[in-house]
């Protein structure tokens, strides 16, 4: 060591020293985007009673991936007798730089006995490694057309995103219209996904115009130099089309750290989950769906890490819920929010607990993994006589008003406002015309009132029609049948037109008119009448079509697998009711 000290002290571009302090960096050469250097700083203290009262402060280095550090520390005695020590330190970084251009590196400070020594800023000329200009004076032509790919950030964690730009250049604007159909290779090793196509502002450099024409989010799933294939694009020229690849660049990706938890599932980023309950406005039911929903908000991987999912419990159950997810490019990631609403059925009455998974992921930022914890939502589910004997008289007043609206089909009247025009004069001469009519229709009315008295009037015999009562339930389950059959008309076209709010209000007139047929006031009068009338199996048929009726209605969203289901067992259903 004591041999290559005088050698790193030929390399240091800085140095400064005041009295028994040397401080000095060493000089960077020429470093390339994504390739790693060694910087040096050396601190040499000598004489008697010399303290380094702090550690050496490095100027910023968010510019720099910092791949390892070391440091080594020598004690040489100059003088024995005269107490004479010299203490040398040397420190060394191996950085990366993240990106091209001059970066200007700041002083290094250390303080010795209460005075800060410190080095002088220099400046670093990063150059990129993708070799663009290279590419750019390859362009002999005009109407050439070439590809670069370019990424924000080259140094990420697994499964941690990393944006992808795709630029177009050309010494030719109109090239930038001729420029369609992107396309990109799938590869084992990172997934590819496009953001937008959305085009840029044309920018101009040195007699080249570049062009943004598409951005795209990679998540690596493994670890090490991946390089991801390139992507290709076609330029329509006055012959035919000409395919045109991009560059293919080079992505370090980081193992992640240790202390990994068992129930980890690949979420890279900054998260929050929160779980609510859609339809908070209703009161939970015992057998009737609520709706609940679990939101992962935040920045990271979406669309490759795992959601929490609902934990079986024999409380609820509940069905495979609606994936939704709403988010947007940032320089670094994606940002947003990814929502799986559940349809959940309480199976019994009282408080209960739905509850998730652990949800935890590994932050980037702060290089640790973050814990969430479980979540869940607890339910008040009662019975459907408890809540109605929770209602006061005006809400139960207010239900039945609106059962009845819903089931009895009530005529639009359509009224008109009568405007009465204001006059400063009366005209005496419609006044007198309307009382001469007046008048006119009264006798008319007197002298046919005296005509009617002297007719004499005949009882007409009443016809009785002797029919018997299998006769009068023949007439009424022709009507129901007919009746049924335009409902069935009407469910079908609905179910094409896929109105499917329509198609349950409908059934549900039809439930109520098969009631009203069968003089059958509520559901469970009506499930006995099927039982005794109909036979067990069909008030089982009865009972199951009601409960898989309810759950889609209140459905999130609805296949049209499951409308067709529902349709064919309602045929099936009422056929053998209305026999």
């Amino acid at each position: 060591m004591k041999q290559k000290i005088p050698y790193i002290l030929f390399l240091f571009s800085a140095i400064f020293t005041y009295g028994q302090v040397t401080l000095a960096v060493s000089e960077v050469k020429n470093p390339k985007v994504n390739q790693r250097f060694n910087l040096t700083v050396i601190l040499e203290i000598s004489g008697e009673n010399m303290e380094q009262e702090t550690p050496l402060r490095m100027p910023d280095l968010s510019k720099f991936e910092i791949l390892g550090s070391a440091s080594d520390q020598n004690t040489v005695v100059l003088d024995a007798k005269k107490g004479d020590v010299l203490n040398q330190m040397v420190y060394q970084w191996v950085l990366t730089p993240k990106e091209a251009g001059k970066i200007k590196f700041g002083s290094v400070l250390v303080t010795v006995n209460g005075k800060i020594y410190k080095t002088e800023p220099f400046e670093i000329n990063v150059k990129d490694n993708e070799k663009k200009s290279a590419v750019a004076e390859n362009l002999n032509a005009v109407n050439d057309v070439f590809l670069n790919l370019e990424l924000k950030n080259k140094v990420v964690y697994k499964n941690e995103p990393a944006v992808a730009v795709l630029r177009a250049y050309s010494k030719d604007y109109g090239n930038f219209r001729k420029v369609s159909n992107i396309n990109f290779s799938s590869q084992k090793n990172a997934s590819i996904k496009p953001i937008n196509f959305t085009k840029s502002e044309i920018e101009t450099n040195a007699g080249m115009a570049s062009q943004v024409i598409g951005t795209f989010m990679i998540f690596p799933n493994e670890s090490g130099n991946i390089e991801i294939n390139s992507i290709s694009a076609f330029v329509a020229n006055a012959s035919k089309p000409t395919k045109v690849s991009s560059n293919r660049v080079r992505l370090s990706v980081k193992k992640l750290p240790d202390g990994m938890p068992s129930n980890f599932k690949n979420a890279v980023g900054n998260f929050d989950v929160a779980v609510t309950q859609t339809n908070a406005n209703e009161i939970p039911e015992v057998e009737k769906p609520i709706n609940i929903s679990v939101r992962v908000s935040g920045a990271g991987n979406f669309g490759t890490f795992h959601l929490p999912k609902i934990i079986n419990s024999p409380d609820y159950i509940f069905f495979t819920p609606q994936i939704s997810t709403k988010t947007a490019t940032q320089s670094n990631g994606l940002s947003g929010d990814v929502i799986a609403d559940y349809v959940v059925i309480p199976k019994k009455a009282g408080p209960i607990s739905v509850n998730f998974e652990n949800f935890n992921f590994f932050n980037p930022d702060v290089r640790q993994y973050v814990d969430l914890g479980p979540k869940s939502i607890v339910l008040d589910v009662k019975t459907p006589g408890e809540i109605a004997d929770a209602k006061s008289t005006i809400e139960k007043v207010n239900d039945y008003t609106n059962i009845v609206l819903e089931t009895v089909n009530t005529p639009v009247l359509q009224t008109h406002n009568l405007k009465i025009k204001n006059k400063d004069k009366i005209n005496w001469k419609i006044v007198f015309g309307n009382l001469g009519l007046m008048v006119a229709v009264f006798s008319l009315f007197l002298v046919l009132k005296k005509k009617t008295d002297k007719k004499k009037i005949k009882p007409e015999p009443v016809i009785r029609n002797s029919t018997s009562i299998a006769e009068t339930e023949e007439i009424i389950r022709k009507k129901l049948s007919h009746q049924f059959d335009e409902n069935i008309e009407y469910l079908k076209k609905l179910r094409e037109n896929k109105d499917f709010k329509t198609f349950f209000a409908v059934y549900q007139e039809l439930n109520a008119e098969t009631k009203n047929f069968f003089s059958v006031g509520n559901e469970s009068e009506f499930r006995k009448y099927l039982e005794q009338n109909k036979g067990a199996h069909i008030a089982e048929q009865y009972r199951a079509l009601s409960e898989k009726i309810q759950i889609e209605k209140f459905a999130p969203f609805h296949t049209e697998e499951h409308i067709d289901s529902i349709l064919e067992a309602i045929i099936s259903l009422y056929s053998d009711i209305v026999k």
